[in-house]
């Protein structure tokens, strides 16, 4: 089995990608795995909230894989067997099999590591289309990113770091999402041959529909064909001073070096932002101005301390 890895933001075009390559012989995919963040995020980071105390699985295991001359490189092997056996539950020898999941993005250079033979392929879309794609996606039109901002923050500065730091290695490729839908003939044919596939314009013109439990729904029942209607769209959804704002800031966070790594300039499109039209949407006022309180609260795990009380569950660390 062959793997390949496709790393970007959540609402960056990955699906559409997805379907694309899968419509070749010998690919096999599923909608989103998420293993990666969760074999890769057992022993690094905040540790989370879990009924089975995960502050001591984590000193359990560090505490085994201490005693081993490289312990790093005993766990990747181990993530790198376990997922291989899973992902070759859909995959035969010869096949090639493609993971796809946005939260992958915060983890890309442990993924690239841990699989060194992976073809990998980076694709950007300018940032603030991704953010506007999420509130009307998942927010109906009503500001959503706050629920994102893991994706948009760490997400987007791991991609780019890692593609700084790996990005001349020939198993890494990358392409901007408005380049791929506006000009589909062009920028396909490099892909597939990225992935060792044999391109066909069918493929690209009809892509087929991936069964989804994670991922997004959204687009494949909007967009049955390869369209560039989604890539100047994000204009319409900034249009409150409140939404300019936060996309001002969220720009210079980025910074206008890591903007030209993707291939997008900060001047440009801070000038297309102020172009756009202003309106009032009520839904901002508490949306926006109260996201910094949604993340101090952490209201999923205020939800699990109430729901582990009730039930009598009192080992969550």
């Amino acid at each position: 089995m062959k793997l390949g890895f496709i790393f970007s933001l959540p609402r960056a075009g990955s699906t559409y990608t997805q379907r694309v390559l899968s419509a070749a012989q010998g690919v096999r995919t599923t909608s989103e795995p998420w293993l990666m963040p969760a074999l890769l995020g057992i022993r690094h980071g905040t540790a989370p909230h879990a009924d089975f105390a995960y502050d001591h699985v984590r000193k359990g295991l560090d505490g085994m894989l201490g005693s081993l001359p490289d312990p790093e490189g005993a766990w990747r092997r181990a993530v790198r067997v376990m997922a291989e056996a899973i992902y070759g539950n859909f995959a035969g020898p010869d096949e090639l099999f493609i993971d796809k999941t946005p939260r992958n993005a915060v983890f890309a250079k442990e993924i690239i590591e841990t699989f060194p033979d992976a073809r990998c392929l980076f694709l950007w879309r300018n940032p603030l289309s991704v953010a506007n794609s999420i509130n009307e996606t998942w927010g109906g039109g009503d500001w959503k990113t706050y629920f994102y901002e893991y994706d948009l923050y760490a997400g987007l500065e791991s991609l780019v770091s890692t593609w700084q730091a790996l990005g001349d290695h020939p198993r890494m490729k990358a392409i901007r999402y408005e380049d791929l839908v506006r000009a589909p003939d062009r920028h396909w044919p490099g892909i597939f041959a990225h992935f060792g596939l044999e391109y066909r314009p069918e493929y690209v013109a009809r892509p087929p529909k991936i069964d989804v439990a994670m991922g997004d729904q959204s687009g494949q029942a909007k967009y049955a064909e390869t369209s560039s209607a989604s890539v100047d769209s994000w204009e319409k959804g900034f249009d409150t001073e409140l939404r300019k704002r936060w996309a001002r800031k969220y720009l210079r966070h980025i910074g206008a070096e890591r903007l030209a790594v993707m291939g997008y300039k900060l001047d440009e499109l801070l000038a297309r932002l102020e172009a756009a039209p202003n309106r009032f949407r009520a839904s901002d006022l508490p949306r926006i101005l109260l996201s910094p309180a949604y993340h101090r609260l952490d209201t999923y795990v205020l939800r699990d301390n109430w729901l582990s009380r009730h039930s009598r569950r009192f080992s969550r660390r």
